[in-house]
């Protein structure tokens, strides 16, 4: 009897941690980057690429190691539908991750890059404006 009282309480273990992995693994992180000109015009076709915090502190903003892009459409807009990875979001950060968003682009001749940093909780839907000047 008690051999049985262990094996249904193992189990009724096992399956609420699988259903905590699970509700956390289904949660989507999206973020929506708007670019404007300094008229407030939408400008479409730039990349945008984002960093974790641990990518940017150990090698800043190099495009060829972002760990995500996504380039600005017709309304200026860059959407990012899924930055849930396990190494973003877990438990060791609190489920919170802070992405740093950079804009590479050339005004009047001269190369700029405009960066905007947002934190985000796993699940978090989030959109924000770089304007680039």
């Amino acid at each position: 009897m008690k051999k049985l009282l262990l094996v249904l309480v193992t189990i009724s273990l096992l399956s609420s941690c699988s259903s905590d992995d699970n509700a956390s693994e289904n949660k989507i992180t999206t973020a929506a980057i708007t670019l404007t000109d300094s008229n407030g015009e939408a400008v479409s076709g730039i990349v945008i690429y984002a960093y974790n915090e641990t990518t940017w502190s150990v090698i800043g903003d190099d495009p060829q190691f972002a760990d995500f892009q996504a380039a600005s459409d017709n309304d200026g807009i860059a959407v990012f539908s899924n930055l849930t990875t396990a190494i973003n979001f877990g438990e060791l950060n609190n489920y919170s991750q802070t992405f740093r968003f950079s804009a590479h682009y050339s005004l009047n001749g001269t190369n700029k890059i405009k960066v905007k940093a947002i934190s985000f909780n796993l699940g978090d839907t989030k959109s924000d404006m770089i304007v680039l000047d």
